[in-house]
């Protein structure tokens, strides 16, 4: 798709296309969502362990929660089982999350601890440790903003943060 005639610079004008073309929206998902760094909550939004607050990648639905330990955290909201959202409410408290669907339940930390029939239908074979909820790949707080990127590899913006040098901090300090 060609982008580059819908903007008229000379003009100043934009072609009302790019707030409506699907095609348009498709690519911004794939290649501006999906690879970037996106605000998610602020710190104070999590002050306690277990609080949580609900946000978006994209169309993908996040929960940014503070473990029991004090870590912040980000998971995709939902089950590993059948896909449903563990957790319905914008913001709260929970030391866990269950699914309404099968009741498969998770710590605010992400892991997997509770599968109802854990022994009569799946004989204690289901291995819990590889079933937690789907963290985001990165997860930073800079000055209590925090960010999550679902790409792996993605570095921190030079041309942002470097102004501030020696604040920015890793979550699992925050």
């Amino acid at each position: 798709m060609q982008i580059k005639g819908l903007v008229d610079r000379e003009k100043g004008t934009v072609s009302r296309r790019l707030f409506s073309d699907r095609g348009i929206y498709e690519q911004e998902l794939e290649n501006v969502f999906a690879r970037c760094w996106l605000f998610l909550a602020h710190e104070s939004q999590i002050p306690n362990p277990g609080d949580f607050v609900a946000a978006y990648i994209g169309e993908d639905p996040v929960l940014v929660v503070r473990d029991s330990r004090g870590n912040v955290n980000a998971f995709l909201n939902t089950c590993r089982h059948r896909g449903m959202r563990v957790c319905r409410a914008d913001q709260g408290n929970a030391a866990a999350f269950t699914c309404t669907y099968h009741g498969w339940t998770y710590g605010n930390d992400g892991k997997l601890v509770g599968v109802p029939g854990y022994k009569e239908y799946y004989y204690e074979e289901l291995d819990m440790e590889q079933w937690g909820l789907v963290p985001v790949a990165q997860v930073e707080s800079f000055h209590g903003l925090i960010f999550g990127t679902f790409d792996p590899r993605l570095r921190r913006s030079a041309n942002i943060w470097a102004i501030w040098p020696g604040t920015w901090t890793s979550s699992s300090t925050a």
